[in-house]
């Protein structure tokens, strides 16, 4: 499916060259986790990016040479057109393209969150050997230990720990209109969603982020 985070798309090239910043590296990789299109989109990239390398340098002709080869332009009826009618025009196209932006965001998100996901693509990873799996869409279970994070930040988050290791575990984030609730603590659950390392130097921790679904376990 094609994804519709253009502004995103559009910093792929800076992303492959090594010219973004770090944190639009950091936005373009949360992103690469959950989107097959944006990798596919990568990998074209990238492979291009190699065969343009691998072609031999070919010297450019004199750009006299090349001006005296371009034939010249034929002159054109020029048509006059009334100041306010270029204005109207104008003002009419900006508004039916975001229109049809409007409407193209508003149903992709609605039909995003609406969409079942298939359970056959997450794999259950116990919270001790978090760090040694490559899948980036698990299934873990544990005990909610500590609640932090304002309701009204942008996402909500909860710490998920092994009752049998207190050293081994993981942060949940919600996203922030979610219709799901976090699990109060003390609760023992089981959640799926997409895992990542979050290398901030306050955090150095792996998270499940988003959150897709969450199972009290009685």
């Amino acid at each position: 499916m094609t994804c519709l985070r253009f502004r995103l798309r559009r910093l792929l090239p800076l992303y492959l060259d090594h010219a973004a910043s770090p944190a639009t590296v950091a936005r373009i990789e949360r992103h690469l986790l959950d989107c097959s299109g944006c990798r596919a989109t990568l990998v074209r990239l990238r492979d291009a990016k190699s065969l343009l390398g691998e072609l031999p340098a070919v010297p450019a002709p004199p750009f006299e040479r090349l001006m005296s080869r371009t034939p010249a332009a034929s002159p054109r009826l020029s048509w006059m057109v009334p100041p306010v009618l270029r204005h109207f025009a104008a003002d009419a196209l900006i508004a039916s393209v975001l229109f049809v932006a409007f409407t193209l965001l508003y149903t992709h998100t609605a039909s995003a969150r609406n969409r079942a996901f298939d359970l056959s693509a997450f794999r259950g990873v116990e919270l001790r050997r978090i760090a040694e799996t490559h899948d980036p869409h698990v299934i873990v279970q544990g005990v909610v230990s500590g609640i932090s994070g304002d309701p009204n930040e942008e996402n909500r988050r909860f710490r998920l720990t092994d009752p049998n290791d207190r050293n081994a575990f993981v942060v949940c984030e919600v996203l922030d209109g979610d219709p799901q609730s976090v699990p109060k603590q003390g609760a023992r659950v089981r959640v799926w969603g997409v895992t990542r390392y979050d290398s901030n130097p306050d955090h150095r921790w792996f998270e499940v982020h988003p959150v897709l679904k969450v199972e009290v376990l009685r």
